[in-house]
C-alpha cells in the first residue's frame, strides 16, 4: 500500500523544504533539460543529496558546465550527460539506448526540457518542433525506459509543464 503525499509546497518552498530527511545516495536520476531554469537547479539539489543524477540535454557545452558548477559545490556528486535531442526520435532512441547500455537501474525520470518559440517550425521528423520536444520526444523516452523503471521499482516519472501555451493564439 502507498502512503499519500501529505506535505505542502508553494512557490517560496526551497530544494531543503523538499527534500528534507531523504537520502538519494544508491539512486539514479535521469532528468531531460538541464541546462538553466529548474532542470539545472534539480539537478544540482539531487546530487547534493547522493543521487547519481543523468542530465541528458540537446546543447553538451552548457550541459558540462552545469555538471561542473555541481561538482565544483559538491565534489563528491556524481554528475553525468548524455545527450539527447528530444527534438529528434533517433536522439531519444538513441540516448535510451546509451543510458540501458551504461545503467542497470533507474529510481526518477524527471522530464523537464520544453521549448517554446513565436513561429512553427519543423523537427527533422516533420512534426511541429515545440510538439514533437516537449510531448513526443518525452513520450518515447519514457516508452523507451519503462522496463527499467519498473525493474527499478519504487520509481517514479516526473512531469514538468508549463503555460507558455497560454500565449498562443
Amino acid at each position: 500500500m502507498t502512503t499519500p503525499c501529505i506535505r505542502r509546497f508553494h512557490a517560496n518552498s526551497s530544494d531543503d523544504d523538499v527534500l528534507k530527511g531523504i537520502d538519494l545516495t544508491g539512486k539514479t536520476v535521469l532528468i531531460t533539460g538541464t541546462t538553466s531554469g529548474l532542470g539545472a537547479e534539480t539537478a544540482r539539489a539531487l546530487a547534493m543529496r547522493g543521487a547519481r543524477v543523468v542530465m541528458a540535454n540537446r546543447n553538451m557545452s552548457a550541459a558540462q558546465k552545469v555538471k561542473e558548477r555541481i561538482c565544483d559545490a559538491y565534489p563528491e556528486a556524481h554528475v553525468e550527460l548524455l545527450q539527447c535531442d528530444l527534438s529528434s526520435l533517433a536522439s531519444v532512441r538513441d540516448a535510451a539506448i546509451a543510458f540501458l547500455m551504461r545503467y542497470k537501474q533507474l529510481h526518477v525520470l524527471i522530464l523537464n526540457a520544453g521549448v517554446y518559440g513565436p513561429q512553427p517550425t519543423k523537427s527533422r521528423d516533420g512534426y511541429e518542433n515545440t510538439f514533437a520536444t516537449n510531448h513526443l520526444g518525452h513520450f518515447y523516452l519514457t516508452k523507451l525506459l519503462t522496463n527499467v523503471l519498473r525493474s527499478s521499482a519504487p520509481s517514479r516519472v516526473v512531469v514538468i509543464s508549463s503555460i507558455c501555451h497560454a500565449n498562443t493564439k
